[in-house]
């Protein structure tokens, strides 16, 4: 009985993430960033191609992992965004963005 139990929760455990989508149609960018506006940020993934992420008022911003409202990424910057795809637009929900290492 219990080598069944045990098998039915191994079972479930390994079967929730068939049912579980934490991020929903969310993106994830990671790249560097190559130009910036008020209302826009261009990046260069790691595979060499460039996205293009729509800011909005409701763009949250991490900088060196301290959340700010001021600060903004900067050319050379390396970022990683959580982005909702809308068609071919990317829209930034949460921006993480740090300095590079100078050598």
């Amino acid at each position: 009985m219990k080598r069944f139990l045990a098998l039915t929760i191994l079972a479930v455990i390994l079967a929730c993430p068939l049912f579980i989508d934490a991020h929903g149609n969310d993106a994830h960018v990671l790249g560097t960033v190559t130009e910036t506006t008020q209302d826009q940020i261009t990046i260069k993934t790691l595979k060499g191609k460039s996205i293009t992420l729509a800011i909005t008022a409701d763009t949250t911003f991490q900088h060196n992992g301290i959340a700010t409202k001021e600060a903004r990424p900067q050319v050379g910057n390396r970022l990683i965004a959580e982005a909702e795809k809308d068609g071919d637009t990317f829209i930034a929900k949460h921006i993480k963005f740090s300095s590079p290492k100078s050598k």
